[in-house]
């Protein structure tokens, strides 16, 4: 069921739902760090994480994989690297790439571009189900974005300079301006008397979509949030979600 909300203007989708999630089998799918609402730096936190604990989902496989490894890519500081070292002893890329895939590797720490098999080992993919009939904010419908840049629009602009708010916003890098964002909409009370679950926005990668879902419940200890795990299945090399992310992304997998 989806629907506009009569008081805030926000579009929302009405649950349950089933999502994919990716997390260490030591610690499970519904640990979540907690984020201190005092907190004088939100560049570490995800994009719609607020105070308390944030749970993310992904709509397929796929997606999940997409949103989990995208931080194995060659990034700017291996590149910045490679560069520097290439600069400094006077060699060929090649070389100085080797060098630093080697030095990074002695020292423990994940090299862009390669996927250890430990990965794989320490992880599940979890098959949530959220199953209450609850609303969840669609960040994908143009309400909701005409609606926040409504309600949102100029403490956004003296804050971040964010002259509009767009889906370009949304998927963008300045977790100060999407925390902000999603702190104030898990404070909006739909016209059902109730709050959101949480939100569902696109994948800031292309392809599917996302959850984020905000665990009141254990954040009030008030006991467990209605989330079933269906399942738990191990990460294997041969999976074709997987390939298919690892080629999309140029990873190799050991």
């Amino acid at each position: 069921m989806t629907g506009i909300c009569s008081g805030t203007g926000l579009a929302y989708i009405e649950g349950p739902i089933t999502g994919y999630r990716i997390a260490k089998s030591s610690y499970g799918p519904l640990n979540p760090l907690p984020r201190s609402a005092g907190a004088p730096d939100r560049s570490s936190w995800s994009r719609f994480d607020t105070p308390g604990s944030t749970v993310y989902l992904a709509g397929d496989r796929r997606t999940a994989y997409a949103e989990t490894l995208a931080m194995a890519r060659v990034g700017k500081d291996f590149r910045d690297a490679v560069a520097f070292a290439a600069r400094q002893f006077d060699l060929p890329v090649e070389v100085a790439q080797k060098m630093i895939h080697d030095d990074w590797t002695r020292n423990g720490n994940m090299v862009p571009g390669w996927l250890p098999a430990n990965w794989r080992d320490g992880r599940l993919m979890y098959t949530l189900r959220i199953n209450e009939p609850i609303r969840w904010v669609d960040l994908t419908a143009a309400e909701s974005i005409a609606a926040l840049n409504r309600h949102l629009g100029q403490t956004l602009d003296d804050a971040f300079g964010i002259a509009t708010i767009t889906l370009g916003t949304l998927a963008g890098e300045d977790r100060g301006a999407t925390t902000a964002i999603a702190e104030w909409l898990r404070e909006q009370v739909l016209d059902d008397g109730n709050y959101a679950a949480g939100v569902r926005a696109h994948s800031k990668y292309g392809g599917g979509h996302c959850w984020a879902y905000w665990l009141r419940r254990q954040d009030d200890r008030l006991g467990p949030d209605p989330v079933r795990i269906e399942a738990e299945a191990e990460i294997h090399r041969n999976d074709t979600d997987l390939t298919y992310v690892l080629a999309l992304y140029g990873l190799e997998c050991r």
